[in-house]
């Protein structure tokens, strides 16, 4: 089971759900995001060698007998058509305020397509409001593609603070409830997991 959270853009949402689907399927985390501190962020959560930085031109090199979860941005070149390829899906986070955002996510869910079919789409990040524009814009787009809603969360946006899942956060009861989180967020989280994991 190997799949990409990719985005060609920052602030999308692309590693901190890579991060959360890595913990809760407990597979290794490769990332080419060196930096933004990614591993000083995250890396506490990942077993000894199970959090894996991939350096500018460094080689990638993949296990097959490893489940990874691929959390890769920036320009597609040819180490990363191999990632794309390889895996079994890649998701696309992305978080909508305006073209800004969208026409890149587009551009990256094209140029993925040309390596690799199976694609879901992660609409996250984006206020409430503007959810069902950038939806409709999608499917009308991508009418073959998945698209999936996570709403925006303090606690997706806070996982380096709490170093713990929304999983995690909920069987510990830090609160959850009160923030109506185990109503709404956890639901979402869970349809697209369940789907991935149908297709993995």
């Amino acid at each position: 089971m190997n799949l990409l959270f990719y985005s060609a853009i920052g602030r999308q949402g692309k590693t901190t759900h890579a991060i959360g689907y890595a913990q809760y399927k407990g597979t290794k985390l490769y990332t080419n995001d060196v930096q933004n501190a990614t591993k000083e962020l995250y890396g506490d959560m990942f077993k000894k060698g199970d959090f894996v930085e991939i350096g500018v031109g460094e080689e990638i090199a993949i296990d097959d007998d490893d489940s990874i979860t691929f959390d890769f941005g920036g320009y597609i070149d040819s180490r990363l058509v191999d990632v794309i390829s390889y895996v079994d899906a890649c998701v696309v986070p992305t978080s909508y305020q305006s073209k800004s955002e969208y026409i890149p996510a587009v551009r990256t869910i094209n140029a993925l397509a040309e390596h690799n079919k199976n694609i879901v789409i992660l609409i996250n990040n984006t206020a409430t409001k503007l959810i069902p524009e950038v939806k409709e814009a999608l499917e009308e787009t991508f009418p073959d593609y998945p698209i999936f809603v996570v709403n925006s969360s303090r606690y997706i946006s806070r996982l380096a603070n709490y170093q713990k899942t929304l999983f995690d956060l909920l069987d510990a009861g830090d609160g959850l409830e009160k923030h109506r989180i185990k109503e709404t967020l956890i639901p979402q989280i869970k349809a697209f997991y369940d789907h991935l994991d149908n297709i993995l």
